[in-house]
């Protein structure tokens, strides 16, 4: 039977952001952040129609053991953005394995959010879930979410035919790993 994934106790924290539980109240932001012109051939929709539903699902992944969907928000609990840690399938052999997905508002980016709450995350992973591997899925001409992974000291492994579904659509991926020994970026 699979764990309940625990939120981050306390928050995690950094240079002016908290990842803190997606709530209902942050529907419209997210969802106007991923049908933003600049946004939406990267990501899918939201899967919901409504906060609650929203809410309610994300939940019941998180309880099975799946995933972790947190809100990069500033310190005021306002919506920055949006960082995901799906847990891959055992059933395919994929034991001890994450997947990082996150999307920042456009009013909130070009101030290092992005690379900053994958950092947090995936040393919490690693620190607390005992992960053995983390991994970014990044379309191969998605330059500033390459820079995202680069930041975060995630390394470039090669690229992955037909290998996601985005809103409908079969896409290549750029995948990216991180494990937990290896280097810290720089700081920057």
């Amino acid at each position: 039977m699979a764990m309940t994934v625990q939120f981050p106790s306390p928050p995690l924290t950094g240079t002016g952001f908290v990842l803190r539980p997606l709530g209902e109240s942050d529907y419209e932001a997210a969802r106007a952040s991923r049908e933003h012109p600049e946004t939406v051939e990267w990501v899918n929709a939201l899967p919901e129609a409504d906060g609650e539903r929203l809410i309610r699902l994300v939940e019941s992944r998180r309880h099975a053991g799946r995933l972790l969907h947190l809100a990069i928000a500033e310190e005021n609990g306002s919506y920055l953005g949006e960082v995901l840690l799906f847990l891959r399938t055992p059933e395919a052999g994929e034991v001890g394995i994450g997947e990082i997905a996150y999307v920042v508002a456009p009013a909130a980016r070009g101030r290092g959010l992005a690379s900053a709450a994958v950092s947090a995350l995936s040393a919490w992973a690693f620190s607390e879930l005992r992960l053995e591997r983390l991994q970014l899925s990044i379309r191969p001409d998605n330059v500033a979410s390459r820079r995202v992974a680069e930041k975060a000291g995630y390394a470039y492994e090669g690229t992955l035919r037909s290998s996601k579904l985005i809103r409908g659509r079969r896409v290549d991926v750029a995948l990216y790993s991180l494990l937990p020994d290896d280097p810290s970026p720089p700081s920057t």
